[in-house]
């Protein structure tokens, strides 16, 4: 059914057993064309994009952008992936409310945090499924629809379409999910083409998808799931009536059920797995315990009846915090992090084998997870290039020695410097990128996930330079590269006017010059200066040079040929432009101050993050000249002084 119309994602992930069952693909489609069944989705209508809207760019298993997405996320430098992920402090909690602690799952803590948010009105609603074996996408907001949810499920189910639902009444809610849920939900969440087109909405009203705002996003640990009805065939072959089936939960190796007469029955996983019950995009899966949520459950690292919570970024650890203060949950800081990382290990393991029956069989596959990792970006030939930091373009033979190691060891043996002062380890098959970065981390290298910044060799290396550059590149890079904003800022600095780097095209931009002066007592009117000004803004008036203020760049072109000292520097630093843009529609950057110290740099390059990060929008893909455009130039630059002047008085 369905394979008359095109559907990109049917070709790419659906019959390449790829597809994780989210749900993102329907939640985007205006016009409710996608459809899920037992086999999983289907398109059944004719598309008018031909099968390649926002349903292929939502889809976490063409790529998770996990990199990139992260910035935004977790709002700190990103860390390089781990099994656990990247975290704030890991929790044991149980919920306080008998009730709420009986009906959920290992004391029932995920269940008391949605309660809290609806109770305290951080959310309007929550997303989340009811049922137990057949898990129906479903919106609640109120506490009875919580308990009825509580529990784990472990068969498929479509969650994210409940999302679409849920925007058209509710405007914040908190979603819990499956680790590739919350990998489809982010990608909603981050796409920047959403409503952008005329054909992104409904042909029936006219009205655009809305979604509603994810305000919290709950990640569940999971190690498998499950087809509904044949897992129903297994238990009905074991004897087991899934009707009779009070709680279950799964374990490493085994599926461990209660029954409703009080006894337990356990199940080994691996019989499970050999009758064909476990949904096959599960098996490419390498995420056991949600590390892109705000907040990460799971049963394992803490004790019976408790659940494991993980704060991943300030977001969570606030809700776990005011959950407890406001007597919701109660914690505990005995956790084995050992346990919770050789589940993640498990899945892992798993998801190894299969990648390697799958290559061994000569299978399709989608290295879905190479932007997991910053500075990996596929090739058109179906490979990919890694690209790897410099300092600023400087490097020694020890460091091209390893690079060169490094791609002759995993890629095709070439590397390309770019125009950003990075170089790229071209070629590399999706299946040696984990193997790659993994030696890559060990030998001190870095990649590069966003911004960077870029300079000229400036006084150090040049004669015509003005200002140290190399190392105020290091120390923004270290400063602001991974500063969470909209979307990326590239920096780029100078160290003269002649502008190497193209400054005024830079988002940030930062170029040193020196302000001359003549002292006439010294000046006999030679005209040498004349000779070597390069922009004809020198002249000799009256037996003194003169200089047009007009025309000069303050290159100190003149300060450096006069032969007798006459030209002198009145004030010597940095000139800052800010929103400048080399891209599709190229455009100069506005100059914010012509003259400042490495301390003004740092000050005022901070306000402007302020400033642009309070702007921001969804989906947040403006560039900073973009925002100052939008916000008013005036109105941008006001703020951004004001800022500036509160961090100097502090």
């Amino acid at each position: 059914m369905g394979d008359e119309f095109k559907w990109f994602l049917r070709n790419e992930v659906v019959n390449l057993d790829l597809c994780s069952y989210c749900g993102a693909c329907a939640a985007v489609c205006p016009n409710c064309r996608i459809e899920f069944f037992e086999d999983g989705p289907v398109l059944v209508e004719e598309c008018p994009r031909d099968g390649k809207g926002a349903c292929m760019d939502v889809c976490h298993r063409i790529t998770t952008d996990a990199s990139r997405m992260g910035l935004t996320i977790f709002g700190f430098k990103a860390k390089p992936p781990s099994l656990i992920g990247q975290y704030e402090k890991m929790v044991g909690a149980r919920a306080s409310d008998s009730m709420i602690r009986e009906a959920g799952q290992d004391g029932g803590a995920v269940t008391a945090l949605l309660a809290y948010c609806l109770d305290s009105g951080l959310v309007d609603g929550v997303v989340g499924t009811k049922g137990t074996w057949e898990p129906v996408p479903s919106v609640i907001t109120d506490k009875a629809g919580l308990i009825e949810a509580a529990g784990s499920k472990y068969c498929v189910t479509p969650l994210l379409k409940a999302a679409e639902e849920a925007g058209k009444t509710l405007n914040k809610v908190a979603v819990v999910a499956l680790p590739c849920q919350v990998n489809g939900l982010r990608r909603m969440q981050f796409f920047e083409g959403l409503n952008a087109h005329p054909m992104e909405v409904s042909e029936e009203d006219g009205t655009p998808i809305k979604l509603p705002t994810f305000a919290y996003t709950i990640g569940l640990f999971c190690m498998r799931n499950f087809s509904y009805e044949k897992l129903a065939e297994f238990m009905k072959a074991k004897g087991v009536k899934l009707e009779n089936v009070k709680k279950f939960v799964i374990r490493l190796e085994t599926m461990q059920l209660e029954m409703e007469d009080g006894h337990d029955v356990e199940l080994d996983l691996r019989e499970v797995e050999e009758a064909g019950a476990v949904w096959d995009g599960c098996y490419i899966c390498r995420d056991a315990v949600s590390k892109l949520a705000d907040v990460s459950a799971g049963y394992t690292g803490t004790s019976k009846d408790w659940t494991t919570l993980i704060a991943r970024n300030a977001k969570g650890l606030e809700l776990i915090d005011a959950a407890e203060k406001a007597g919701y949950i109660e914690t505990s800081s005995e956790v084995e992090v050992d346990r919770i990382e050789e589940f993640a290990g498990h899945k892992m393991r798993s998801f190894d084998r299969e990648l390697k029956n799958r290559l061994e069989e000569e299978k399709p596959i989608k290295f879905y997870w190479a932007r997991d990792y910053p500075g990996v970006r596929p090739e058109a030939k179906g490979t990919f290039f890694v690209k790897i930091r410099t300092a600023s373009g400087l490097v020694n033979h020890d460091y091209l020695a390893k690079v060169a190691e490094l791609a002759r060891k995993y890629g095709d043996g070439s590397l390309e410097a770019t125009t950003r002062q990075s170089i790229e380890i071209q070629g590399v098959p999706g299946e040696k990128i984990d193997d790659l970065m993994a030696e890559l981390y060990e030998k001190g290298l870095m990649t590069i996930g966003m911004g960077y910044v870029v300079a000229c060799p400036g006084i150090a290396y040049c004669p015509e330079g003005l200002v140290e550059t190399k190392q105020l590149a290091n120390e923004l890079t270290a400063e602001f590269v991974q500063r969470l904003t909209p979307h990326k800022m590239k920096i780029g600095i100078a160290g003269c006017p002649n502008s190497c780097v193209r400054v005024r095209r830079h988002d940030i931009g930062i170029m040193g010059h020196v302000r001359p002066v003549l002292d006439p007592e010294k000046c006999n009117g030679c005209g040498r200066c004349t000779e070597m000004c390069k922009v004809g803004a020198l002249s000799v008036v009256a037996g003194k040079a003169h200089i047009d203020r007009d025309k000069c760049v303050e290159c100190g072109w003149c300060i450096r040929s006069c032969p007798h000292e006459a030209m002198l520097e009145e004030n010597k630093g940095y000139a800052l432009w800010i929103g400048g843009n080399d891209s599709r529609i190229p455009t100069d950057g506005i100059l914010l101050r012509n003259f400042c110290t490495k301390k003004d740099l740092f000050r005022l390059i901070n306000s402007v993050a302020a400033v642009f990060i309070k702007y921001r929008t969804k989906p947040g893909r403006e560039r900073l000249g973009n925002v100052i455009q939008r916000v008013g130039e005036g109105e941008f630059i006001r703020e951004v002084l004001e800022a500036e002047e509160k961090m100097r008085s502090q």
